[in-house]
């Protein structure tokens, strides 16, 4: 297949320099390659960072002009050499976007996912804003189209971040506290209720990302008869209500999840989980540091674990993800906005500006 297609590129290393372009080649597949027809792509918090030229994302692109997006959906548009029993043209898929070297230690003992070698779509590579997009064959996943519309397809990536996030711990009755309520800890919530948490505690900070969480809230709190999830706005404070509040009812949460990249959330966590408890860390920050505030107090003292988590198990996250959206996992309300390829300034501007959850654009 060759010709011109439409594609967000960032031009140069600089803020300002990314924009819909129309003029990028469509990729030929090579040996081993497979080659999609994106019909739909989800706006991720990483592409915010690179978006807004922040500190913790200037290092990430390796060179441009790039093809920015690691989040979609698509149908098998062509097949390159040497790929084994090659899937039929128009398979509806995605894609691990993450290509590792399969030869370290990381990748030979299922830990590919913290391979120091690996190279990222979107960032190393083109990626997957775009009308086409190319990936090893070996990185394809084929989806089923009843169980997953194109809008859930679109940002697969990221909701296997918030179920590898979840599979941290054994989440079944036990209490959660989510620090961000944005598409992942929409997500991540999501999925801790569907494997049977038995308390939900959100905080945030954003007004409209309040209020989808109540909407959501309320809607699964009626499904289960009043089973709780209680929301709290610490924008102007408020730790103390949330406090108040998880010590009588649980003593301090089993489980924080962190997902806002904030300090203030982190150290908020690190004094809200019980003794013992455990503290997912997915949030990336708009800063390169982070600081703990007490650290032996809240820390050594309370005898907590850490987990720090980076893109999803290849494969087995995958495959979990698939069968809970077959099971009946909901996640449909995290798009809050959709937009066509063609108008991602918008929907970047949505996402900067605190007004979406998930945005997704599609091929139009």
């Amino acid at each position: 297949m060759t010709g011109r297609m439409r594609a967000v590129v960032i031009r140069k290393k600089e803020k300002g320099s990314i924009a819909v372009a129309e003029d990028m080649p469509i990729p030929i597949p090579g040996q081993g390659e497979v080659l999609i027809r994106v019909l739909a792509a989800g706006i991720c918090g990483s592409d915010r960072h690179l978006y807004n030229w922040d500190p913790s994302a200037r290092d990430w692109i390796n060179d441009t002009p790039r093809i920015i997006g690691h989040e979609f959906c698509g149908e098998v548009a062509e097949v390159g050499p040497g790929v084994p029993s090659p899937p039929a043209e128009g398979t509806y898929v995605s894609a691990e976007m993450h290509e590792t070297c399969g030869q370290c230690f990381h990748c030979r003992t299922g830990q590919g996912n913290i391979c120091e070698k690996t190279i990222i779509y979107g960032y190393q590579k083109d990626g997957c804003f775009a009308e086409y997009v190319k990936v090893p064959a070996s990185n394809v996943i084929p989806l089923p189209r009843d169980a997953i519309p194109h809008k859930v397809g679109a940002f697969l990536d990221a909701l296997g971040n918030a179920v590898h996030s979840t599979q941290k711990v054994n989440l079944a009755g036990r209490s959660i506290l989510v620090l961000g309520y944005g598409p992942i800890g929409a997500m991540t919530a999501a999925v801790a209720h569907f494997v049977g948490a038995s308390g939900i505690f959100i905080a945030e900070v954003g007004s409209f990302q309040l209020e989808k969480a109540r909407e959501w809230a309320r809607s699964v709190s009626e499904e289960r008869g009043g089973v709780g999830v209680k929301v709290f706005d610490v924008s102007k404070g408020g730790e103390e209500a949330i406090e108040d509040t998880i010590r009588d009812t649980s003593g301090g949460v089993d489980v924080v999840f962190e997902q806002s990249g904030s300090s203030r959330a982190l150290n908020d966590g690190l004094r809200m989980v019980r003794n013992g408890g455990h503290i997912v860390l997915l949030g990336i920050p708009g800063t390169k540091d982070m600081t703990i505030e007490d650290y032996g107090k809240n820390v050594i003292f309370k005898g907590i674990t850490l987990h720090g988590v980076i893109g999803r198990r290849m494969f087995k996250t995958w495959y979990h993800m698939l069968a809970l959206l077959k099971s009946g996992l909901s996640v449909d309300h995290v798009v809050t906005q959709e937009y066509p390829l063609s108008d991602f300034d918008k929907g970047m501007a949505a996402f900067n500006g605190g007004e979406s959850l998930k945005v997704v654009l599609f091929n139009k």
